[in-house]
């Protein structure tokens, strides 16, 4: 369902003139991006807010495109990275009706006291990546996490003109946000002087650290603020710079109608005399005026926002030459964006494995898609105004830059509230338009459209296209690890490629295949297979803004997890002794290593034995976490140096003792993109050899590194049925664990152990529908939890959204 109707466009005319070439254009544009180019958004719903090393962290992803639920993409990309941005896990799962969930466990020896988060979907990899879902998750460390820690506070303020400039001789209002060294609000105050020292105006800030002020400039003045932190430290701080030429927009935001104000300087030429504004949310192309500015330095006018949804709308305004000059974004707020599930507590107990019963009812005939957390909330304090699946998709979603509690701002429709939120848009930049490309008509280049879930993408190296005929086609047998089997006919689609869409299948799967027409064709080259997944980056972003202490607020959570860590080390001796263990024998006895077997399988000729690196991938556990061979080797051999152009997932370029090793992939040569193509999950063995080694054509002077793709054997198997078919391995989606919830009213041996769970229920998927309207829940409480939280998120069918909290004590 759109939220955006025919009527919803009003075309406006200020001082009546014709419409301009570009005005044209810049409408078949818009509906160019908002048909073909509609740009995604995520919100992650996870279990809770801190968490222990050997936890696990439990997530629900909700992908919107606007106003809706997005049915768009099919695939959804997860990363964790430590503080350094290394990225230690990466996850891939399908999206099911614009949601998808997973899970990440956390290992018992995890050092980093700080995580990074960050998830995407395919569509959402050829856009800024600004519009990523990005979190900061902290981690307990008992070790470090000793109390409450006081940092010395480094104050700053930014100032933000409204509508981007100040201009000599207009008034503007100016906004202002002052924060710390790690983004928290500061509470400041000061006034605002020109060159000479002149006091023009006072500031005080109003919340979080923003406020506002009206301010004329001069030609030619240099303004600066001198003001003071919450602890009497007084700075300098100079503003924006003062054109002579320019352009400023005000806006008011009213009941169903913004109001707006453009006012040009007394300089500059007739293209600021005639000028276009447009009003544009999710790409969509609400609003458009032309204002006459040939006899008066100001004109406004409104715009209507009844029939638009709640969120960000973007006001900019153009010269008749196509250039941007001003530009505001403000909040729609119609509050028509929730619905109201019911959420009943039917029993309760906090006593030690009390049995708890909760009911959820959605009493209207929507389809809802819901996710529902229940845990420890004993000593985690309140926090209501926490970002969530409200604040995050119509408000977080489509603007940059952090937000203080932004919930917060969706408390109450008060006029004061909504103030305050009109000065959250006066200092977020919101930029998904590049202006000068769209005056020329250009459209955003798509480096990876969206697939139906997995493909089976099959390449052909080594071999001259002409000779694969064009009724040529793989059968393919594809083994999942359920013992389930799927039969594929992958068609022939262009020169070496062959390919299928639309798959679906978790952990890996192994693929036996076989050409059609000539049956020795993966005898006669090098056959690759991928599942068309996007290679993510190889380092993520190093996490600058890093808060080491813990706030007075986070200091409840710090003795709730200091007192389950404790708990933790307590109980772990005693559940040691109930395991036994056997001693590990030991045969002495010089036998080939696996390595040397995989040599005499697969090198042969040049390639064979000689003074090589080489590597056992059939035996490496970690290789199939990397994206590529070459991220696989990265490091791994002295003195070969790889570096990645154009950014994350670009083609890699190699140099050793200054010359550029040759490839080859069973030992046929092939280029640095080919063997990047190539899924580590199907190599079995790497052979690098070194600078002169004599290796390969031309000698190998700048080195040669050789791929072997698997064959039988290299894995125990038992695939009898699959006699004489080549093979190869895909990695599919990840597996998505089930959450364990304890039954206590049945005798087990789990039911001894101390339970110190601190997450005691997670459903990420709770559907309702006409006919299913109740949804009952039942859980257990752990041994030491007295007060419980539980929290509820989701979507309907038609886009609205829920969030629900209860305490259960």
């Amino acid at each position: 369902m759109s939220h955006y109707r025919n009527g919803a466009l009003l075309i406006a005319l200020i001082f009546i003139l014709p419409l301009s070439s570009f005005s044209q254009a810049l409408d078949s544009v818009m509906n160019i991006y908002a048909n073909n180019f509609p740009q995604e958004k995520v919100y992650v719903h996870f279990d809770k807010k801190i968490y222990n090393p050997g936890e696990t962290v439990w997530f629900k992803a909700y992908i919107f495109t606007g106003a809706d639920p997005s049915l768009f993409s099919k695939n959804f990309y997860t990363e964790l990275s430590d503080a350094d941005g290394a990225i230690i896990e990466r996850k891939v799962f399908p999206v099911l009706e614009a949601t998808s969930a997973g899970n990440y466990d956390l290992p018992k020896t995890l050092k980093s006291r700080h995580l990074h988060f960050r998830a995407y979907t395919t569509w959402m990899t050829n856009f800024d990546t600004a519009f990523y879902y990005e979190k900061d998750i902290r981690v307990y460390d008992k070790k470090t996490d000793s109390g409450v820690t006081v940092v010395p506070q480094q104050a700053l303020i930014q100032f933000f003109p409204e509508g981007g400039d100040l201009v000599a001789g207009v008034e503007s209002m100016v906004a202002f946000k002052a924060n710390d060294q790690y983004g928290l609000p500061v509470k400041v105050k000061g006034v605002v002087q020109d060159g000479k020292g002149k006091e023009l105006t006072s500031f005080d800030a109003e919340h979080d650290g923003m406020g506002k002020f009206p301010v004329t400039p001069d030609k030619g003045d240099s303004l600066i603020a001198v003001w003071k932190d919450e602890h009497g430290v007084e700075r300098r701080t100079p503003l924006p710079e003062v054109r002579s030429i320019g352009v400023v927009l005000r806006t008011i935001t009213g009941h169903q109608k913004i109001l707006f104000s453009v006012a040009r300087g007394a300089e500059g030429g007739p293209e600021y005399k005639h000028l276009t504004i447009i009003g544009h949310m999710h790409q969509h192309l609400v609003y458009k005026a032309k204002i006459n500015l040939d006899e008066n330095f100001m004109s406004g006018g409104t715009i209507p926002t009844a029939q638009l949804p709640t969120g960000v709308l973007q006001v900019t305004v153009f010269t008749d030459m196509n250039v941007p000059v001003a530009e505001r974004v403000v909040f729609v707020n119609n509050n028509e964006y929730s619905f109201s599930p019911q959420l009943a507590i039917l029993s309760k107990n906090t006593n030690k494995r009390g049995s708890n019963n909760l009911q959820i009812e959605v009493p209207d005939t929507l389809k809802s898609n819901l996710s529902i957390a229940v845990t420890d909330a004993t000593a985690d304090g309140d926090f209501p105004d926490d970002d969530n699946i409200i604040s995050h998709l119509l408000l977080l979603g489509d603007i940059k830059g952090y937000v203080h509690n932004p919930y917060y701002y969706f408390s109450g429709t008060a006029d004061s509230l909504m103030n305050r939120l009109d000065l959250v848009m006066m200092t977020h930049g919101w930029r998904r338009f590049k202006w000068d490309q769209v005056a020329k008509g250009k459209l955003p280049l798509i480096k990876n459209p969206e697939s139906d879930y997995l493909s089976l993408k099959v390449e052909v190296l080594g071999i001259d296209p002409y000779k694969i005929a064009k009724e040529e086609s793989l059968n393919v047998i594809l083994s999942k690890k359920d013992s389930s089997t799927q039969m594929l006919q992958v068609p022939h689609l262009t020169g070496i490629k062959f390919g299928v869409t639309g798959l679906v299948f978790f952990d890996t799967a192994k693929a036996y295949y076989q050409f059609n027409v000539n049956r020795k064709l993966s005898n006669e080259a090098a056959v690759t297979f991928n599942t068309g997944l996007v290679k993510g980056p190889r380092q993520a972003r190093p996490l600058t803004r890093i808060y080491d202490g813990w706030t007075a607020e986070d200091s409840l959570y710090l003795r709730r997890n200091r007192f389950v860590m404790e708990e933790a080390a307590r109980i772990q001796p005693i559940i040691d002794q109930k395991i036994k263990t056997l001693e590990a024998v030991t045969v002495k006895g010089r036998q080939k290593t696996d390595a040397e077997k995989l040599d005499e399988k697969y090198a042969s000729g040049m390639f064979a034995g000689g003074d090589a690196y080489t590597y056992d991938l059939v035996n490496d556990p970690y290789a199939v976490s990397m994206m590529d061979i070459f991220q696989y080797l990265q490091g791994k051999v002295p003195g070969l140096q790889i570096v990645t152009a154009n950014g994350p997932g670009g083609t890699p370029s190699l140099t050793w003792r200054g010359s550029t090793p040759s490839l080859y992939l069973n030992e046929m040569q092939v280029d640095a993109q080919q063997l990047q193509n190539t899924p580590v999950s199907d190599v079995a063995m790497v052979k690098v050899f070194r600078p002169g080694s004599g290796v390969g054509f031309g000698g190998g002077a700048g080195g040669v590194i050789a791929v072997y793709t698997r064959k039988g054997g290299d894995e125990k198997r038992n695939d009898a049925n699959f006699k004489g078919l080549d093979r190869a391995t895909l990695v599919g989606y990840s597996v998505m664990k089930e959450f364990y919830v304890p039954n206590y009213l049945e005798t087990s041996p789990e039911s001894v152990q101390e339970d110190i769970r601190t997450t005691l229920f997670w459903k990420p998927f709770l559907l309702t529908d006409k006919d299913n309207k109740k949804v009952s829940i039942k859980f257990f409480n752990n041994d030491i939890s007295k007060k419980l939280r539980v929290v509820l998120e989701g979507v309907n069918e038609e886009g609205k959204l829920t969030h629900i909290e209860k305490i259960i004590q």
